[in-house]
């Protein structure tokens, strides 16, 4: 438990601060307990991505599957939320992957700070697969893979990252790490095996359907302008490879400067609105999609 020693603060994790977190000091801890268990604590730095509440979310879907001597794949790990949840929850074994050396370092520090075994977690940098595919031992290994992608999209030329915020920018669309997950996750994971992850209405829900479709298989589909606006519960997909387990709508409280970008790419690309608007207030609409390996 050293990691607490250098630290300034512990601070409950509230879900309606989670903006705020994002330029908190480096070396915070947030505790993210309240109705999670298990509870987890993650050390906070500037150049590092904190969980959102639907990241939370996907811990507590986390909580409750069978995590117990799988093997794991946190990609995109950010802080290292998802992978200490399935640590956690009793996997073999967890590989993170991110392209931010920082958060690398700092998923490392978390996985201690939870008092896991560090011989448990290979925490590594890769840009999206690529660190992965060198090692011909881990292809078709995966029993899940989690993740919780960058959804930021390019303003112009390409700049230094120096914050969570900067490390958030995903390419001219916002999608590159998302359409990496669908276009090759499954070349990672064995027959039978699981995929969960994150994506927005803000990255262009009809975009995301069609690729599910084309690399995952029949999946299920809204009828309605947006092919995402559902949820199911997973054992109720019947054939379906893919399904949107759970939908949630979440403020857009930062950005601002992006929202002409969003809004841009929907109408060039025909997709459905990214934003919906409540009471003077913007949201995104956020999907947890569930596909398997069949």
């Amino acid at each position: 438990m050293k990691v607490i020693s250098t630290v300034q603060n512990i601070i409950p994790y509230d879900p309606k601060k989670y903006s705020e977190y994002q330029s908190l000091e480096s070396g915070h801890i947030l505790n993210i307990g309240r109705d999670i268990i298990p509870n987890v604590l993650l050390e906070t730095h500037q150049e590092v991505w904190s969980p959102t509440p639907f990241a939370i979310n996907m811990g507590k879907i986390i909580a409750s599957d069978t995590c117990h001597n799988k093997v794991v794949m946190d990609f995109a790990t950010g802080s290292g939320y998802l992978a200490i949840m399935a640590g956690k929850q009793g996997a073999r074994k967890v590989v993170a992957t991110d392209l931010n050396p920082t958060a690398i370092q700092m998923t490392k520090r978390n996985w201690e700070l939870n008092d896991l075994n560090v011989e448990q977690l290979d925490a590594v940098v890769s840009d999206r697969f690529e660190a992965l595919k060198t090692n011909s031992d881990i292809e078709n290994k995966f029993d899940l893979i989690y993740s919780n992608p960058p959804t930021i999209p390019e303003l112009g030329e390409k700049t230094e990252k120096r914050s969570g915020m900067d490390w958030n920018i995903d390419g001219k669309s916002g999608r590159i790490t998302l359409d990496t997950l669908i276009t090759e996750g499954r070349n990672f994971l064995k027959p039978g095996g699981e995929m969960l992850i994150g994506t927005s209405s803000k990255q262009g829900a009809k975009l995301t359907c069609e690729l599910l479709d084309e690399y995952w298989g029949k999946g299920i589909k809204a009828d309605s302008e947006n092919p995402l606006d559902y949820s199911l519960d997973w054992e109720k997909r019947g054939n379906a490879n893919w399904v949107v387990i759970k939908r949630q709508d979440i403020p857009f409280p930062y950005y601002a400067e992006f929202l002409d970008k969003f809004r841009e790419l929907a109408k060039k690309t025909n997709q459905p609105a990214p934003f919906i608007e409540k009471k003077g207030t913007l949201y995104q609409k956020i999907y947890l999609i569930r596909a398997k390996n069949s």
